[in-house]
């Protein structure tokens, strides 16, 4: 078996995987307008496992916050 598109594959899905949560992430800040308490809640998570997360993907937390 050829080693590197063993290696390709496993890539890609890991990228993906990563993609997914990342967005996941942002989808459920954006529904909480950037409450990371709340957000962390939705996901079934902890809010300082959600903080860990979003400095990984660099998630700018201010866009989520309400203007007013």
């Amino acid at each position: 078996m050829d080693n590197d598109k063993l290696d390709t594959g496993e890539n890609v899905l890991e990228r993906c995987v990563l993609d997914c949560e990342k967005t996941v992430i942002i989808h459920a800040l954006t529904r909480t307008k950037g409450n990371q308490t709340a957000a962390a809640k939705l996901l079934g998570t902890t809010r300082r496992i959600l903080d860990y997360k979003i400095h990984k993907y660099r998630i700018d937390r201010e866009q989520f916050k309400c203007a007013g």
